[in-house]
This record gives structure tokens, C-alpha cells and sequence, in this order.
């Protein structure tokens, strides 16, 4: 299974909650924290399936762009 396709996934399997990019390569176990996971969110955010913007991460409870399952 291709990497954007495990993150659908995994963002998928959480809804409604909303998840940063750090916490979604950590559930995935990706090495690349940051720019991989940004890459794949940031194209899924051009679609209706998903909603990205400033809020909390339901894993980590920090404050930063997150996205979740719309």
C-alpha cells in the first residue's frame, strides 16, 4: 500500500479527530516527520473528504495545523 494511501487511511480510522502531521508519521512509523506527511495532508485538504486548519491535535493536545476526516 502506498504511503498517501496509508495516511488516508489512518486519518480516515480517526475521525471525527482531528490529527498533526508528526502524529500521523509517528502512528505510521515514519522516519520523515514532517515533510512527507505535510505533502500527502496538504493534497487530501484540496478535497471535500478532508478539513485542515489551526486546532488541536487529538493525540498530542498541541496547537498547530491539524486535519481530520470531514
Amino acid at each position: 500500500m502506498s504511503v498517501p494511501q496509508r495516511i488516508n487511511d489512518y486519518i480516515s480510522e480517526m475521525r471525527p479527530a482531528a490529527i498533526c502531521n508528526k502524529c500521523i508519521a509517528d502512528g505510521l512509523g515514519m522516519e520523515n516527520k514532517g515533510a512527507h506527511p505535510a505533502q500527502v495532508t496538504g493534497a487530501l485538504a484540496t478535497t471535500n473528504d478532508f478539513v485542515q486548519d489551526q486546532g488541536q491535535c487529538s493525540i498530542c493536545k498541541s496547537n498547530k495545523k491539524v486535519i481530520r476526516r470531514a
